[in-house]
């Protein structure tokens, strides 16, 4: 008999898969194009700070509602409505453009709605993905996605949409609504376990209230939820300015703001495939509190010059930690939690990790304002190296958190 053992990922975990590519592209166009189109139309740092931010208020509105539907309805079919959403809101978005009427309001709004599609897909996609791939695999599984994700999203969609937006504003706003129509049928196919019917009538207070206690009470969770809230907020402020910086700072190309953005997604390509690897040599811990302390130092470097080299070494350093901590940290929250709360508990998480985004947006579009871009690369690494050691005591206090996670010899996955 050979030593040598082969796992296949079921064909909902491909369809998912190939959804996330596909979407991932035109959503990697539309974040690189929407922060160049508010700067050409706003003239303004803190009206275009304001708009990346409304994609994330939605996470402080519907964050727990919607991890609670996606607990009450099949998650895959929620997943295609919120696709739905997206694509209409960008179609609307362009023959806005199209006629002279897209202005800080109308602007913002998009962005909003974008964001209310965004928080139903990722609480039921987040929920959806143990029920169809066995615990121990989680890591490779969400090292995949994840990898898909990012290559697709910040090394293609950038690298496409700063260059298709000097061609035309339009063009990759419309690629992205074509990927979310693509991700949507690609999704009809795919379907989670059908969620618990109680002949009691359902309450949605009820049902998020439980789903809330279970990760405030918890001190893991909890610790993995506030580093999240901390880690998003500098992360998403640092992008908020990072095209000022790229412009005024640098003094580069628009098309440039694209590729220096897949520079942070190369090292988080290569931080997916490596996080299941890097646990299995040594351990979950080390793995979560080394890369954080990188995302810091990467941060710190971006802040320290103005040279185009370091500034590239430094935000792929910083994309590197990021994937390895997202990896561990999401694959060890779906272990821990059980099915039937998977998707109030992701409501839960994203209501802090994402919902602080928009006051980091802000908080850094001041600083911005006030000291330049490198000083808000500056105060988020600085803030992100100095969470490591609470975040490390906790983590070592808990028990279930173990390091058996070595693959045995000649395992691999296809």
């Amino acid at each position: 008999m050979s030593a040598h053992t082969t796992f296949r990922f079921s064909s909902g975990y491909h369809r998912v898969i190939g959804a996330a590519g596909a979407s991932a592209v035109g959503d990697g166009m539309r974040f690189a194009a929407l922060p160049l189109l508010s700067a050409a139309l706003l003239h303004d740092a803190f009206q275009v700070s304001a708009v990346t931010a409304a994609t994330t208020v939605p996470w402080l509105l519907f964050g727990l509602p919607a991890g609670a539907y996606a607990d009450r309805f099949e998650r895959g079919r929620l997943m295609v409505i919120a696709d739905l959403l997206r694509a209409l809101t960008l179609i609307v978005t362009v023959v806005l453009l199209a006629c002279g009427w897209l202005t800080f309001w109308p602007l913002l709004t998009a962005a909003f709605l974008l964001g209310v599609g965004e928080v139903l897909f990722d609480c039921a996609s987040f929920a959806l993905l143990p029920s169809i791939v066995p615990k121990e695999k989680l890591e490779a599984a969400n090292g995949r996605l994840f990898a898909v994700q990012t290559v697709g999203r910040d090394l293609l969609g950038h690298v496409f949409g700063g260059v298709l937006f000097v061609m035309g504003r339009a063009i990759p706003l419309l690629f992205d609504a074509l990927s979310f129509l693509m991700s949507a049928a690609l999704l009809t196919g795919v379907r989670g376990p059908q969620p618990e019917r109680s002949t009691a009538r359902p309450r949605l207070l009820t049902d998020i209230r439980e789903g809330l206690v279970h990760v405030l009470r918890d001190p893991l969770l909890r610790a993995l939820t506030v580093s999240a809230g901390v880690i998003n907020a500098v992360y998403l402020g640092q992008i908020a300015v990072f095209v000022i910086l790229v412009r005024d700072v640098l003094e580069l190309p628009d098309a440039a703001y694209g590729a220096l953005l897949a520079a942070g997604a190369a090292g988080g390509v290569v931080g997916s495939m490596a996080a299941s690897r890097m646990t299995g040599a040594i351990g979950r811990v080390p793995a979560l509190i080394g890369n954080l302390a990188l995302m810091g130092v990467g941060g710190l470097a971006v802040a320290a010059t103005d040279s185009v080299y370091v500034v590239t070494v430094g935000y792929c350093a910083a994309g590197f930690g990021l994937m390895v901590w997202n990896v561990v940290a999401v694959s060890l929250r779906q272990e821990l939690i059980p099915d039937r709360l998977l998707g109030r508990a992701t409501g839960v998480y994203r209501l802090f990790a994402w919902g602080t985004m928009p006051l980091g947006a802000l908080i850094f579009g001041w600083l911005s304002t006030s000291g330049g871009p490198q000083t808000a690369f500056a105060v988020g690494g600085a803030v992100t190296l100095v969470m490591c050691l609470p975040i490390a005591f906790t983590l070592l206090k808990d028990s279930r958190i173990t390091d058996d996670r070595k693959t045995p010899e000649g395992a691999h996955d296809e």
